[in-house]
């Protein structure tokens, strides 16, 4: 008896270890699906995509799909989609019969934007295929004694994979989401000392294009030149930006340029009058960003750039004691600068 408990264990054991072995990865997929409650639900059309990229080889691409399907008054269902990768969506609206229909081409779509080389072709063979719908006006019965037509039952033919594959028209491959960013930098050679501060910035995400304004203000830092001369200096920068990222998976990377107008005032100690200058120069920028998707509407941001200003005057004041000029400092030709920060994204 007590052989036969063991081996009972032992069996469960085994069962309970290949169920678990046997459990697909979970999806690169963040599903929102809402539909009526005589279409299928979340769970089986997430299973129905996970059902077609089960032979799937290559790494797939992290997605976010969103579908609704709504009811026509005619008795037909609507099937509003928009599915994205990286910083491209495709967007479209599709009728049809049977709700059922609209899942599974909603399944097909999602499952090709996961991995571009799942055949359609070969997983609509292998499903069900909803029948088409009825027409509208009934059928005329047939006469008396005519010959009774067979239908085929043969199984539809599946659309060829280029026709399969979503296909982004001009008005939805253009993709605007406004974003607000803020984060903090760090910069050497516009001040006498390396001078950090917070950055906000109000863009937008076209596609793959980052375009926007942005201000800048430094905290204000103290420079002594003599042992009883010195300032205090202040800048506060305003301009605009712009980039270019390539996507790969959560990360894009890409090149990004900007220019802005710098303005820096300095305030002396033990000086002479006049004890205040300031002055305003443009400073263009060239350099990297790299960004980092957290959420569907949170990104993460770094990047780094080399400023060039342009005719950045010198600062000098006149000391109290011997009446003349005294050289406080000069702007770098160039000057590198490192940002970071969060951006929040509006779909």
């Amino acid at each position: 008896m007590r052989k036969a408990w063991s081996a009972l264990a032992g069996v469960a054991i085994l069962s309970t270890s290949r169920l678990a072995s046997a459990q697909p990865p979970p999806l690169p997929l963040e599903l929102t699906w809402e539909a009526p409650e005589a279409c299928p639900g979340a769970e089986s059309v997430r299973r129905r995509i996970g059902q077609i990229l089960r032979a799937s080889v290559v790494k797939p691409t992290s997605a976010v799909a969103t579908g609704r399907i709504e009811t026509l008054p005619e008795g037909r269902f609507r099937l509003a989609m928009a599915v994205r990768t990286g910083d491209v969506e495709d967007v479209r609206t599709v009728d049809a019969a049977s709700c059922s229909t609209l899942a599974e081409a909603f399944a097909v779509v999602v499952a090709l934007a996961i991995d571009s080389t799942v055949d359609p072709n070969k997983e609509l063979r292998g499903s069900e295929v909803p029948a088409p719908a009825s027409p509208e006006s009934p059928a005329s019965p047939e006469p008396p004694g005519s010959p009774r037509v067979e239908q085929s039952s043969a199984p539809p033919v599946a659309p060829t994979k280029d026709e399969s594959t979503p296909r982004r028209s001009a008005a939805s491959s253009v993709l605007v989401r406004p974003e607000i960013g803020l984060g903090g930098f760090v910069v050497w050679g516009p001040l006498p000392e390396a001078s950090v501060g917070p950055v906000l910035s109000l863009g937008a995400r076209i596609d793959r294009f980052r375009v926007g304004a942005l201000a800048a203000v430094s905290l204000s830092q103290d420079a002594r030149f003599e042992r009883s001369a010195g300032a205090t200096f202040d800048m506060v920068e305003a301009g605009a930006f712009g980039g270019y990222m390539v996507p790969v998976g959560v990360f894009a990377f890409g090149p990004s340029v900007s220019v802005a107008a710098t303005h820096v005032r300095a305030r002396g100690f033990g000086i002479r009058q006049p004890w205040e200058t300031s002055a305003v120069w443009l400073t263009p920028a060239l350099g990297g960003r790299v960004e980092a998707r957290a959420m569907k509407w949170l990104s993460l941001f770094a990047a780094a750039e080399l400023l060039l200003p342009i005719d950045a005057p010198r600062f000098s004041l006149a000391t109290a004691t011997a009446g003349e000029a005294v050289r406080l400092h000069s702007p770098g030709r160039a000057s590198p600068r490192l940002s970071l920060g969060v951006a929040v994204v509006f779909r």
